[in-house]
C-alpha cells in the first residue's frame, strides 16, 4: 500500500482577490508585506489541486490569509470551503476567522471547516486571540500557527507572527488547543529537552511544519527537530505557492533518505503518517485493517 501523503502548509486565494492584489495590499499592511510585489506568488484552489496531482500528494491543508478586515475574512473562508467541498476531501481546509468567538467557529465548522489559520499575531488584540483560543478548544479545532525565528535574515512576513515565546504563552494559556507550529515553530523545537516543553509534546497536541524550510534553515533541521521533539511531532508543509511542492516534497526526500528502516519510517511519518493522525483523517480505503487508525 503506498504510504499517504499530506501537505500541511498551502495557500489559496479567490481569483478576485489576485486580481486586486494592488488594491488589498493598501488596504492590510500584512498582506502587503506578503504580496505587494508582484512577482509573489498566488495561487487558486485550482492550481493547487493541480500541483498535488504532479506532487502526488492526497491531502492537503488550504488556509487563507489572516485578513484584519471581517469581510474580506469571510470572503476568503466561504471561497476555502467551496473548495474544499468540490475537491471530495482532498482539500481540507483552515480558514480565517471572521470572528473569534465560539459562534463564528462553529458556523465555519458547520459549512467544512477543518481548522483555522494561517494565524497571525499582528492581526489580533490579546483579547481576540484569548476568545479564539478558547473557541477552538471548545469546538476541538485545531489552529495553524504563523511563527517567526527571532535571529537570522529579515524577509517579507517575518514580523506577524509567533515568536518561540509567544507560542509558548499561548499553549500554556490553552492547554487543550491543537497547533501546527509553521515554519518549526520559529525554533520551538530547539527548547524540547525542556521538561515543561516536553509535557506538551507528550500531549500530542502540539507539531511543527517545514514550510519554507529551505529559505531558512539546512536540510540537516528534519533529522534535529526530529531527535530534538520525537519524530511523531514533524510535518511536511510545503508553503504553495511560494515553495513549489513537488520540488519541496523531493527536498524532503533528499534530506530523509529511506535507504534504512530508520529513515524510510521518519520519511513516511513526516510526509503524511503524522498529519493524518494529528488531523484526525479517515483511514485510507485501501488500508489493511492492522494499519487502519
Amino acid at each position: 500500500m503506498p504510504p499517504v501523503i499530506v501537505d500541511v502548509h498551502t495557500h489559496a486565494f479567490p481569483p478576485r482577490m489576485i486580481a486586486a492584489r494592488a488594491t488589498l495590499a493598501a488596504h492590510d499592511a500584512g498582506f502587503a508585506a506578503l504580496y505587494a510585489n508582484p512577482r509573489a506568488r498566488m495561487a487558486t484552489a485550482e492550481d493547487l489541486l493541480a500541483a498535488m496531482t504532479a506532487a502526488r500528494v492526497d491531502h492537503a491543508v488550504v488556509a487563507g490569509f489572516w485578513w484584519r478586515d471581517p469581510a474580506l475574512a469571510a470572503e476568503h473562508a466561504h471561497y476555502l470551503l467551496d473548495a474544499a467541498r468540490a475537491a471530495n476531501g482532498r482539500l481540507l481546509p483552515f480558514v480565517p476567522a471572521a470572528g473569534c468567538d465560539e459562534a463564528a467557529l462553529r458556523a465555519l465548522v458547520a459549512r467544512g471547516a477543518r481548522g483555522v489559520g494561517e494565524l497571525r499575531t499582528d492581526a489580533l488584540d490579546a483579547d481576540a486571540l484569548a476568545n479564539l483560543g478558547r473557541a477552538a478548544a471548545a469546538l476541538d479545532l485545531p489552529l495553524l500557527a504563523h511563527c517567526s525565528e527571532p535571529v537570522g535574515h529579515h524577509y517579507g512576513g517575518k514580523t506577524g507572527g509567533f515568536t518561540p515565546g509567544a507560542l509558548w504563552d499561548f499553549l500554556c494559556a490553552h492547554p487543550h488547543v491543537r497547533v501546527i507550529a509553521a515554519h518549526w515553530g520559529g525554533g520551538l523545537p530547539f527548547y524540547a529537552l525542556m521538561p515543561e516543553v516536553r509535557a506538551v509534546l507528550d500531549r500530542d497536541r502540539l507539531a511543527f511544519d517545514s514550510a519554507a524550510s529551505p529559505l531558512l534553515y539546512d536540510p540537516a533541521v528534519f533529522a534535529g527537530v526530529a531527535q530534538l521533539a520525537g519524530p511523531a511531532h514533524v510535518l511536511w508543509g510545503s508553503d504553495f505557492p511560494l515553495r513549489d511542492q513537488a520540488a519541496d516534497r523531493a527536498a524532503v526526500e533528499a534530506a530523509l533518505p529511506d535507504t534504512t528502516p530508520p529513515d524510510a519510517t521518519l520519511r513516511a511519518a513526516v510526509l503524511g503518517d503524522n498529519a493524518a493522525r494529528l488531523l484526525r483523517l479517515p483511514p485510507r480505503a485501501d488500508a489493511p485493517p492492522s494499519v487502519q487508525r
